[in-house]
This record gives structure tokens, C-alpha cells and sequence, in this order.
């Protein structure tokens, strides 16, 4: 559904800890990202659950861009964060 607002809207924005770094390490901000996948990305996936977009940082990282189906959160990360930490303890 596009609107003034971008072709849907974001909601709450998480920027996960190697996403955080990657973009840092990059020299780029994460707003720059987050707009794109909002306006203006062509090779997003739109599914019945969430829309995804995936861009290739200079660094050659890949950032993920994650929206939820209801539109209320979106998650910016890397391959990296979707991985357990193996030092992490249990809950």
C-alpha cells in the first residue's frame, strides 16, 4: 500500500548489534537503508508475512531489512545476528 509516507510504513525500528557495526564499518547510515526499502526498492520481497530487502554494503556485508505483515516492526540486520551467540548464557 504506498501513501506520502513510502509504500508502507516501518513502524517500531530495530537496529540489531552487527547491522549497527556493519553500517558503521561501511561509512553509511542506516537511515539511507531504511529509506530505500520504504520507497524506493525494486528487488524487495513482499509475502503474506513481511517485506524484505537485502542491499550489498561496500564492505561486501549483507544487510537485511525486515518489516513485519502488520507494518508496526522492522528489523535491520546481518546474516551474523540471525546466529546464537554460542557464549550467551540461557535465560
Amino acid at each position: 500500500m504506498a501513501s506520502a509516507e513510502g509504500k508502507f510504513t516501518l513502524g517500531a525500528i530495530d537496529i540489531l548489534a552487527g547491522a549497527r557495526q556493519a553500517l558503521q564499518d561501511a561509512g553509511h547510515p542506516a537511515a539511507a537503508y531504511l529509506y530505500r526499502h520504504q520507497y524506493e526498492t525494486p528487488d524487495e520481497r513482499i509475502g503474506p508475512d513481511a517485506v524484505v530487502s537485502s542491499f550489498a554494503l561496500p564492505t561486501g556485508v549483507v544487510l537485511f531489512i525486515i518489516t513485519d505483515a502488520a507494518r508496526i516492526h522492522t528489523v535491520v540486520m546481518t546474516a551474523a545476528d540471525a546466529r546464537p551467540d554460542p557464549s550467551a548464557s540461557p535465560p
